[in-house]
Parts: C-alpha cells; sequence; structure tokens
C-alpha cells in the first residue's frame, strides 16, 4: 500500500467551495493552519489505508466517481469548540494517483448537502 503525505501531492480548493474561505477569515491564521493541515492528514491516511472506495466510519463515504479517474467523496469534518452540529460536510475529489485532491464543495452540517448538490459541484470540475 502506497503511503500518502500532505506535501506530497496537490490540494485544490474551488471556488464554490467559498465557506472555507470565511472560515480562514473568521480564525486566527495558526487556527485555520492547524486545521488545514489536520485535514489534509486525515485525508492522507485515509488514502494509504483503502482505494477511496471504503467508507471510513461516519466521516467518509465514496458516494461516485468521475469519467477523469477521480474518486468523489463526502466527508464530515468538524470545527474544533463547534460541537457535532458546527461541522463542515465537504465534497473532495481524489485523484489517487496523481495525489491530487479536489475540494469541490464545502457546507455547514446543518446545512447538509444533497445528492444533488453534490453532482452539481462535480460537475463544474475542471
Amino acid at each position: 500500500m502506497v503511503k500518502y503525505r500532505p506535501e506530497d501531492g496537490k490540494w485544490i480548493v474551488l471556488a464554490q467551495a467559498e465557506l472555507l474561505l470565511q472560515l480562514q477569515k473568521q480564525m486566527t491564521p495558526e487556527a485555520y493552519g492547524e486545521q488545514k493541515q489536520a485535514l489534509k492528514e486525515f485525508l492522507c491516511s485515509y488514502f494509504s489505508a483503502t482505494t477511496c472506495d471504503r467508507q471510513q466510519g461516519n466521516s467518509i463515504s465514496p458516494v461516485a466517481a468521475t469519467g477523469a479517474g477521480g474518486k468523489v467523496l463526502k466527508v464530515r469534518w468538524g470545527l474544533p469548540g463547534q460541537g457535532k452540529s458546527g461541522g463542515l460536510r465537504l465534497v473532495i475529489v481524489a485523484y489517487c494517483d496523481e495525489r491530487r485532491v479536489v475540494i469541490a464543495q464545502a457546507s455547514l452540517r446543518k446545512d447538509g448537502l444533497s445528492d444533488e448538490q453534490i453532482e452539481a459541484s462535480v460537475k463544474k470540475l475542471p
């Protein structure tokens, strides 16, 4: 099994994941940096342990694949001090062979992401 590390890959946040930019403005640079690094490490451990086709607890659910070989994952990510309802729902497309991760969509847990929203966010991939 290949060991993935955050610094080995390319991490892209699309414009429709604008909620992440709003969070960056609300958090201290240190806190945002810690959350960003923790998310990268969490995802890398998933990529290292699976082929992006298995569910990992309640945190990562594979939902589709792209025509270009990406694996579409719905990821639940908790925010510090926000409790269970204050977390994020992310749509992530992982191109494991290229070591490229695209955050295609972000929403607050309370808002959720419908299957239609997930599909629409993936269709906007470059």
